[in-house]
């Protein structure tokens, strides 16, 4: 069986090679399209809003037809620019291609006069892939780049699915870089500007087009919406005149294609199947998010790999210490957690976590280890099965079941090995299990080999197999003096009695049997409780003390007096004698009804009913006013005034706080104060009465609650009779709670039934 116990080695191997596969993962900081895919579902659950400062003049399909086929004439381009210009936009952002040269120079002249005229244009720097690795910038022409008032690169690199979520802020060569179009269109028209820019810097992926070029801030697009979320007016309009009035004043313009044939056109996380958002609007959603400070980016591989290897940590252990389905429910609740946190951080922080790789993690830690579950237990299976045929549990010629996989057939033919054991292991264990008394199995080792109900009610799981013997005994000790030890010191058969650590009596007897094994031997160990029996026989004699004592005492006193009245009637005149007779004949009453009530409790059931605390404690302070008002002390009460629910008993539970408050009043000296309070503590209820009184000294207060037990005297010096406190004790024993005492000589003492409040 040992074998088959998993290894701390393999198990420690396992984990590591699952937190590498996880930190391996994570390093790719995204596995494609798993995380694109999650990535495109969270940036369509918040939209941020498009701005209206941004308006797009596009070349559209109507434009194409209306002015002519693209690539427009410069004129027509002057035209475009010089309409735009008249509605003093706060800058144009022209999305053209004019890196080459017209046929006729003074076209382009004409064309730089114009964007100088206007002091306000963006002109795009294009980049075109030469080779493999090469990546070459593509200006515009020498005069027009010139006249622009700033260049900036519009280029756009689609993931390996082709969608663009990305795009870097900074591009170029060791000797000349550009920022983005749209950080180029912002500080022109003078917006404000992210200062240091947003993006992570120097991403993996700036290597992939060569050495030579350089790429930097590289920051995830929030889109605001598919192909037409900002306003756009067609070229056409523009041109033809048809453009409203300061419809662009102040606004940042973007002049660019939107036109399927045109090419410039792509796929986003927010584009429809069948309609891809065009380049120049990829620039306003840069644009926007800029201006906003929206712009997302990815953590860092180290941040990943920590968060990935965080979340995969946190489902390890499940998987070996919890049951299968709560294994798989771990497993799950730890890619939903995964993908949870990848989409908070999103949300929240404008920054990507790609849940991916703890999602393949989680999921291939589960499957490994759920196979590796299987094997372990095939590999039991086929153990135990031979185990019992060693044994002779199981006929060597049983035909072993055929049908259904290896794990169904090892399973039934082990059922049908135990089920011939289980007959008589019921019958057994029946018979062992139904004995009042605890009985355990003690093998030659001084071990537990079996223990019934009883045992583990009294010791607990300290009673389970395999424990020793010596130590459930070791709070024992001997009536007849000295400790109770394991093995017994007496013949088997012969009892002895005990007690426990908790003061409870047992008889201890023990008998040799047959042992597991065919050469061992065990012993049968019984531990009868006759803590009842002696309890009886306590109160036995204290109800007899009582009545010799405590009973007699007063009765004898009045045969006194009457013997001294008769013998000398002028001793004590009528009237005092018939008051001292009077205050002993009361004490004789008061005695016994309280010996009854108490007695009385012990065995009738307590009355359940819904009461509130409050009033409760208002009767008993009631009851003990006069008594106050004799001694002249103040009785305050202090109830919440929403009530105390609780439940119970209203006329015991009233008869435990008179006690306590006359106790109270009867200790404390005149003049004085005794304070009732009624308040909330921790789900239950606590009555608590403090008084003025001389306190209670540490060694007297173990005992306060003992019956018949007596400690010191009341302010009028007239001792107690020991059964008030032991009332109330019990009552609230009965009613689920427990009675607390708090005393300092000198200082006064406090006594608080605490009660559980009654469910609504």
């Amino acid at each position: 069986m040992d074998s088959l116990r998993p290894r701390p080695l393999v198990r420690g191997i396992a984990v590591a090679a699952g937190l590498c596969l996880a930190a391996l993962l994570a390093w790719q900081n995204g596995l494609g399209r798993l995380d694109a895919a999650l990535y495109d579902a969270f940036s369509r659950l918040a939209v941020p809003e498009p701005s209206p400062d941004i308006v797009l003049v596009a070349i559209d399909e109507r434009s194409l037809a209306q002015v002519g086929r693209w690539p427009w004439s410069r004129d027509q381009q002057i035209d475009l620019i010089e309409r735009i210009a008249a509605q003093s936009p706060a800058a144009v952002g022209l999305d053209l291609l004019l890196s080459e040269p017209s046929t006729d120079p003074t076209v382009d002249q004409r064309l730089a006069e114009a964007l100088r005229r206007s002091g306000n244009v963006v002109l795009p720097v294009f980049t075109a892939q030469i080779g493999t690795n090469q990546v070459q910038a593509m200006l515009p022409v020498a005069p027009l780049a010139a006249a622009a008032r700033q260049l900036g690169h519009v280029s756009i690199e689609p993931d390996a699915d082709g969608v663009v979520r990305s795009v870097y802020l900074r591009e170029g060569t060791e000797d000349r870089q550009w920022e983005h179009f749209a950080l180029a269109l912002l500080r022109t028209a003078g917006a404000r500007v992210p200062d240091p820019l947003p993006g992570n810097r120097a991403p993996r992926a700036a290597g992939a087009t060569g050495g030579r070029w350089w790429r930097d801030n590289w920051v995830h697009i929030a889109y605001a919406g598919p192909a037409g979320t900002y306003r756009t007016i067609s070229a056409a309009d523009v041109l033809a005149g048809r453009l409203p009035d300061e419809a662009l004043s102040g606004h940042i313009v973007l002049v660019g294609s939107t036109a399927t044939g045109l090419g410039d056109i792509y796929p986003t996380p927010l584009s429809g199947r069948h309609r891809f958002t065009p380049g120049v609007e990829i620039s306003a959603n840069v644009i926007d998010n800029l201006a906003s400070g929206t712009g997302r980016v990815i953590v860092s591989p180290w941040v990943g790999v920590a968060l990935t290897l965080l979340l995969v940590a946190a489902v390890l252990p499940a998987l070996w210490l919890l049951a299968p389905a709560w294994a798989l429910a771990a497993s799950a609740a730890g890619v939903v957690a995964a993908i949870a946190a990848s989409l908070a951080l999103l949300l929240g922080r404008e920054v990507w976590f790609p849940p991916g790789a703890a999602v393949l993690s989680i999921a291939a830690c589960y499957l490994a280890w759920n196979w590796r579950r299987l094997e372990h237990a095939a590999a039991y299976l086929v153990d135990e099965l031979g185990r019992l045929r060693r044994h002779g549990a199981v006929p060597a010629d049983g035909a072993p079941a055929r049908s259904g996989d290896l794990i169904d057939r090892r399973i039934r033919d082990l059922a049908q090995a135990t089920g011939r054991l289980l007959d008589v292991q019921a019958f057994m264990s029946s018979v062992i299990e139904s004995l009042p008394d605890a009985a355990l199995a003690i093998g030659e080792d001084g071990r537990v080999l079996l223990s019934n109900r009883a045992a583990l009610r009294h010791f607990g799981e300290a009673a389970a197999k395999g424990a020793e013997m010596s130590r459930l005994l070791a709070g024992f000790a001997l009536v007849a003096g000295g400790a109770l030890d394991w093995p017994a010191q007496t013949e088997p058969g012969r009892s002895m009695e005990c007690r426990d650590a908790a003061g409870r009596a047992f008889l201890f007897e023990y008998a040799q049997c047959a042992g597991l094994g065919e050469a061992d031997t065990a012993w049968i160990v019984t531990l009868v409780d006759i803590t009842p029996l002696r309890e009886a026989e306590r109160k036995r004699d204290q109800a007899l003390r009582f009545l010799s004592h405590d009973i007699r005492s007063p009765q004898g006193a009045i045969l006194a007096l009457l013997d001294l009245h008769r013998a000398d009637p002028e001793e004590l005149p009528q009237e005092e004698l018939l008051a001292r007779i009077r205050r002993y004949v009361l004490r004789t009453q008061s005695l016994a009804e309280s010996f009854v009530e108490l007695a009385k409790l012990a065995t009738a059931p307590v009355k359940e009913e819904r009461l509130d605390g409050a009033d409760v404690l208002l009767d008993a302070a009631d009851e003990c006013w006069t008594l106050a008002q004799a001694k002249d002390i103040e009785l305050a009460t202090e109830v919440p005034p929403e009530g105390a629910p609780i439940s119970g008993d209203r006329s015991l539970l009233a008869r435990a706080l008179i006690n306590l408050v006359g106790n109270a009043i009867k200790f404390s000296p005149a003049g004085s104060r005794v304070d009732c309070r009624l308040v909330p503590r921790d789900g239950e209820w606590c009555l608590a009465v403090r008084d003025r009184g001389p306190g209670i000294a540490p060694a007297d207060q173990a005992r306060l609650f003992q019956e018949f037990s007596r400690v010191g005297a009341g302010a009028d010096g007239a001792p107690g009779f020991g059964l008030g406190l032991a009332f109330a004790k019990a009552v609230a024993e009965r009613h689920g709670g427990r009675i607390e005492c708090e005393s300092e000589v000198g200082q006064g003492s406090e006594f608080r039934i605490l009660l559980p409040a009654a469910r609504a």
